[in-house]
């Protein structure tokens, strides 16, 4: 049945569901059926609108289970669409459902399609992270599939930070997974996957004999052709590949076969990489006619459909096919190339703050239904303790001689006001030192953990022998992170803030961190030595970790270039100042952020005040005054 049959097919069935009255739990199933059938043929626009009518069912209903399931949906609509910032925004409030629902099956599916868009936006060590934490619930409800398609995904983020030789592990533990998996028809496919992605490794190791091996193994598979073309095609153009490197003279057949395959089912990528792999080819014979055309061919289709890495080869062989515009295309390469990182870098950012405007959502819903529980238990006690009232009222005037029972009825209830008095003393101090701690692992231990992450993922980059020393460098500040968490956890106050040394020694060495690890630029004044080590070890504590908040702040949101960081004391008050050139925000809209807290709380913990001034695009400027 051709697509235009099976498109008649399913839009006369959905009229059937509009027009019918079937109950919305019914309408709901067919529905989720209907769109299945749209994003099977690829019609994600009907897919998207199908989606739409059950979320509105399912709001109407307030079924948490069906909305969230149709999240989950849209996240593969826009997934599909490259739209990987509402995909991200969509697979993140199914998942927050579904982790209320505990219904762990489909909550490890949408992580693992959340870490699928960290590792399309090169966030590979994000992506490694989430998929962990899906392999953990998959082995636990042992769904083997996902299991499989977690070893794949955590081969494919490996590659990307360059660990080739464990993402050939992953790689093939997948493959070994296979046979766990129950589904006999999908198993050729899912083997065929494996192969081609154990032998893609090889290549970028450099060990082409290995990458021959290992692809015509795939293309043994029976039937491979009909049941996944493009896999096929993929394996075919592969081995030629790998033939190619091994031999200068072979795999010219091999690129003609796949390159008319590719043709044939107009699959984009395939036409565009096959080009590419005949250009090379046809450079090592010296023929340039004929590689210059298979390059414009491959030029062309990559910049209509946006294949930017494959764009950039092109632009790169046009450099050795036409010497005397080399510049030209050279000057091109580099700007394409500093485009797609400067998107890259703003879709994470984005991606971040998505998850950061979720959560705060989710405190702000939590703080209020805490208020309504309080209005709620005080009404209820207020009733209570006027229906009692009036209930003694009348035994006294009814009952006299029961005064005495009543007398001591009263002196209970005393006793018991006193009792929850000293209960709430003690909550309230239990509040104070869960908020303590709560900042100390907030604003110091939780900082330092980020900023080694980033450190550790630059240094993947460029390994060599003085990035293993500055690795080793890092294995000793997560000891010392391990350290403070212990001293947090045996209630050490400030006084191991104390043991650090010098405090202007150590304001110095948390912006010399701030300049070794982002490419902002950071200029500071601190007072001489001999005033600003005269003042209490409380406030230098409470000032270290605002000026630490606020550095990670700028990090992770302002996207500034340059931070002004001033410290000062004059006629008894301490002066702080932290400005950067970001892009600002609204600081009504962030008012109840954890950080932001802190830093207002340890300002009043130590007699200041501080004040927080923000515009959108013309930065943020954080102010503190102590009196000494």
């Amino acid at each position: 049945m051709d697509k235009v049959t099976r498109l008649k097919f399913i839009d006369s069935i959905e009229q059937l569901i509009d027009n019918s009255n079937y109950s919305d739990s019914l309408k709901i199933k067919n529905y989720f059926k209907i769109a299945n059938r749209y994003f099977g043929v690829l019609e994600y626009e009907k897919y998207k609108e199908i989606t739409n009518k059950v979320l509105e069912i399912s709001k109407s209903k307030k079924d948490s289970l069906n909305i969230a399931r149709a999240e989950y949906y849209l996240g593969d609509y826009y997934f599909s669409t490259s739209k990987n910032d509402s995909a991200y925004y969509y697979y993140l409030e199914a998942e927050k459902k579904y982790e209320n629902l505990n219904d762990k099956p489909n909550l490890a599916s949408t992580k693992l399609h959340k870490a699928y868009i960290l590792s399309y936006e090169k966030d590979f060590i994000g992506s490694e992270i989430e998929t962990v934490k899906v392999l953990n619930v998959a082995t636990e409800i042992k769904d083997q599939e996902l299991i499989y398609e977690c070893f794949v995904n955590l081969g494919i983020s490996l590659s990307g930070l360059g660990n080739y030789e464990k993402a050939l592990e992953y790689h093939q533990k997948s493959l070994s997974q296979i046979k766990n998996i129950k589904n006999e028809n999908y198993k050729p496919i899912l083997q065929a996957q494996a192969i081609n992605n154990i032998g893609f490794v090889y290549l970028n190791l450099g060990k082409f004999k290995e990458a021959g091996e290992i692809f015509a193994e795939g293309l043994k598979i029976n039937n491979l052709k009909e049941m996944q073309p493009v896999l096929y095609i993929s394996l075919v153009d592969n081995y030629a590949y790998s033939r190619f490197k091994i031999n200068k003279n072979e795999g010219l057949s091999g690129f003609k076969t796949a390159l008319d395959l590719g043709d044939e089912i107009d699959d984009i990528y395939s036409k565009i990489n096959i080009r590419v792999h005949l250009v090379e080819y046809f450079l090592s014979k010296n023929d340039t006619i004929i590689a210059l055309k298979y390059n414009e061919e491959a030029n062309r289709l990559a910049k209509e459909s946006k294949y930017n890495k494959e764009l950039l080869q092109t632009l790169d062989f046009y450099t050795e096919l036409k010497p005397k515009e080399g510049l030209k295309y050279a000057k091109e390469y580099i700007k394409i190339s500093d485009s797609l990182q400067r998107q890259e870098r703003l879709t994470r950012n984005k991606l971040a703050r998505i998850e950061f405007e979720t959560d705060e959502i989710i405190v702000e819903k939590e703080a209020i239904s805490n208020r309504f529980r309080i209005i709620l238990i005080s009404s209820l006690l207020v009733i209570s303790f006027g229906i009692l009232f009036y209930i003694i009222l009348y035994q006294r005037s009814k009952h006299r001689e029961l005064l005495f029972s009543q007398e001591q009825q009263k002196t209970n209830e005393e006793i018991y006001k006193l009792m929850l008095d000293k209960q709430e003393e003690l909550e309230e101090a239990k509040k104070k030192e869960q908020l303590r701690i709560s900042q100390d692992l907030h604003d110091n231990i939780l900082n330092k953990l980020a900023s080694i992450r980033f450190n550790l993922f630059a240094l993947t980059q460029k390994p060599d022998e003085t990035v293993i020393k500055r690795s080793i460098e890092y294995i000793d500040k997560i000891q010392s992170v391990e350290s403070e968490i212990r001293t947090v956890a045996h209630e050490l106050n400030f006084e191991s803030f104390l043991n650090k040394g010098n405090y202007r020694s150590i304001l110095e060495q948390l912006i010399q961190n701030q300049k070794e690890t982002y490419q902002t630029q950071c200029e500071f004044v601190i007072t001489p030595d001999e005033t600003i080590e005269m003042i209490s070890a409380l406030i230098k504590m409470n000032v270290y970790r605002i000026i630490q908040e606020s550095l990670n702040n700028i990090n992770k949101h302002a996207n500034a270039s340059m931070i002004s960081l001033s410290l000062s004391i004059d006629e008894g008050f301490l002066y702080l100042s932290i400005k950067d050139d970001g892009i600002g925000f609204k600081v009504s809209k962030l008012k109840s952020g954890i950080g932001l807290k802190n830093m207002e709380s340890r300002a009043e913990s130590i007699n200041g005040r501080i004040k927080i001034s923000s515009e959108i695009n013309k930065g943020t400027k954080v102010s503190l005054k102590v009196k000494l």
